[in-house]
């Protein structure tokens, strides 16, 4: 093998890995800020249907 080839293995695994990490943190880490926490649809649609 020549020494390119190793090299390129060794970058496409590395940022292999490195997007997975990303990719694994995004789903364990909850959202800080909610963008519907307290949504005024919701709780207008729950009055409606009452």
């Amino acid at each position: 093998m020549d020494i390119q080839t190793i090299i390129g293995y060794g970058i496409g695994l590395a940022a292999l890995i490195y997007a997975i990490g990303i990719f694994i943190k995004q789903f364990k880490t909850p959202e800080v800020d909610p963008k519907c926490d307290e949504c005024p649809v919701l709780e207008n649609m729950k009055t409606e249907e009452s």
